[in-house]
């Protein structure tokens, strides 16, 4: 009886201590994480300033560096925080798939689909659904790299965000455009095609330049979008040369043909 009361004392004096313990071990594990946050913040600050004055800018930092700890209340251990990566990955997909993608397939189709080399009735109904789908995600991309960029300390190419406002200002001038076409039987009409046609092409490589000015970095996931992205130019240039080429043969074969015509149709009469 003795025994069990003395074994109980021991269980009631150390017991109570190893929760303690715990949470002992836990708190110097959050102010370890907390000591190492503040000196990597202080000398994140240090290299700014230093960049500012040699460089007039702060220059780009990877994606491992921005990266936040996040506290486990399971074991307190610190894991990374990849929400950022995810959102910038969100925004790149959009502005690809929108832009960059969507808006080339549209031109194609407008382009080789109309008579010449293919005749396909409801190509202007394709064409006018490829750059209304491709006008919404890429908006939809661009405001949202633009609330990312704005809440980001991030630093981005002069380069690339004068290319992307430009884009910006030339798809939604061409996408007004639409609203004020002309009918057929107007004056200005072919005037209007030019520019449409100037415009679009225009457009088109100004994407490209941008997509590929913001994928130009060594993160691994844009260093695959950027492979994927030229994957896809690939494949539309092989659709695309061959449909060319045959076109240019038939616009030379059809203004040699009407030339003959007027010239034979044109000739004095030999009496």
């Amino acid at each position: 009886m003795a025994s069990s009361t003395f074994s109980l004392i021991l269980v009631g004096l150390f017991v109570p201590y190893i929760p303690i313990c715990a949470q002992i071990s836990t708190c110097e594990e959050l102010i370890q994480v907390q000591s190492q946050r503040t000196i990597l913040s202080e000398l994140d600050t240090k290299i700014n300033e230093v960049e500012v004055q040699m460089h007039g800018f702060p220059l780009r930092r990877p994606e491992t560096a921005e990266t936040t700890y996040v506290i486990s209340h399971n074991n307190g251990h610190a894991t990374p925080h990849h929400h950022k990566r995810h959102l910038q990955n969100a925004y790149r997909i959009l502005v690809l798939l929108g832009w960059g993608i969507l808006l080339p397939i549209g031109v194609v189709i407008a382009r080789y689909c109309r008579t010449v080399p293919l005749k396909f009735n409801e190509w202007y109904y394709c064409h006018i659904m490829c750059q209304t789908l491709g006008y919404i995600l890429g908006i939809l991309g661009w405001s949202f790299g633009l609330w990312l960029e704005k809440s980001s300390k991030e630093f981005v190419p002069k380069t690339q965000h004068t290319l992307s406002i430009i884009a910006f200002t030339f798809i939604n001038i061409q996408m007004l455009s639409i609203c004020i076409r002309p009918n057929k039987e107007a004056g200005y009409c072919k005037c209007w095609n030019i520019w449409h046609h100037v415009l679009g092409y225009a457009i088109i490589g100004i994407v490209i330049a941008d997509i590929f000015e913001g994928l130009n970095n060594n993160q691994s996931h844009a260093e695959k979008l950027k492979w994927g992205y030229v994957g896809v130019l690939g494949v539309l240039a092989l659709i695309v040369v061959p449909m060319e080429i045959f076109r240019c043969k038939s616009m030379i074969m059809h203004l040699s043909l009407h030339f003959t015509r007027s010239m034979f149709t044109n000739s004095p009469e030999i009496s």
